[in-house]
Formats: structure tokens, sequence, C-alpha cells
């Protein structure tokens, strides 16, 4: 009698997340059963390159704003604030929009894209996101999908799909 094999090597898509807030989301919207669902200790960047090499061929990526700025920016540790602001702007926000938050943390940014409606601002940081991912990984057929989970409401706010 065969065994069914679970984990990254034997499914075909999979959704890596830092913590169980960003999983049930995810699991929220799209359903998928509980072996799907990668917990990646704490190395977000590692752990995409990981499921790039082992032959995932559609990965989601659930997590929260500061990690998808480092998935965006790749960048191991707190993106700066800099190539933050940077990214908003070619990401559709305006200047006048992002003057106020030239000295704050980043995590200060997202209630006023969200509350402020941005949305498509967003939208388009989880496509930077998946763009950044799928360049990094560099592997043909390999399709990332990024999704904002809010740690207030504990939904996906954004996605790149």
């Amino acid at each position: 009698m065969a065994t069914e094999q679970t984990g990254i090597n034997a499914d075909r898509e999979v959704v890596i997340s830092l913590n169980e807030v960003s999983v049930r989301a995810h699991k929220e919207l799209y359903s998928f059963e509980d072996r799907r669902y990668i917990m990646c200790g704490g190395d977000l960047l590692a752990s995409i390159l990981s499921a790039a090499e082992k032959g995932v061929d559609r990965l989601h990526i659930a997590t929260n704003w500061e990690n998808l700025l480092r998935v965006a920016l790749w960048s191991s540790g707190k993106p700066p604030l800099f190539d933050v602001i940077s990214l908003l702007k070619k990401s559709g926000a305006a200047e006048a929009e992002l003057q106020p938050f030239r000295k704050s943390e980043i995590s200060d940014l997202l209630p006023s894209l969200y509350y402020g409606g941005k949305f498509d601002i967003l939208r388009r940081v989880c496509y930077a996101a998946r763009t950044k991912a799928e360049a990094k990984a560099n592997r043909k057929g390999l399709h990332i999908y990024c999704h904002l989970v809010s740690d207030e409401n504990r939904r996906i706010i954004a996605s790149s799909l």
C-alpha cells in the first residue's frame, strides 16, 4: 500500500506563510488542504528560493506588510524607509501622500493606504513582490502569487492576482 506524500516535495501548489494569522486568512479565501500550507520559520526569502528549487509550480506567499515589502525589495532585514517610499511612488503613490511619512516607521504607511482606499497601490506592491520573487527564483514555469494580510482585520486585503 502506497502512502501519500505530503509537504513541499509532493505538492505542485503550496502556500508559504510566517504565521497562523496569514494561513487562516488565505484558507478563508482558497480552502487549500492543510498540507499545502508551509510555515517558513522566519526566513521568507530563503523559503521562496527553496520552494522554487523543489519544483513547485504555483507558490502563494501570504504575509503581512513588512514581509511583503521584504519580498518586493528582496531585503533580508527591515527594508529602509527610503526604499519603501520609492517603491510606493513607483506603485502610484503621490509625493504629497508620502510626505508625512518621511520620518515614520514603515508600519505607519499601511493604515494610511488601506483606510485611504489606495487598494490599487497595495495591489501594485503585491505585484512588485511577485515580480521580484519570480526573478530571484529564476525558474521557468513557476508562478508566484503574493497576498497581503492585515494584522488588524486578519484578512487578505490585496493580492497580485
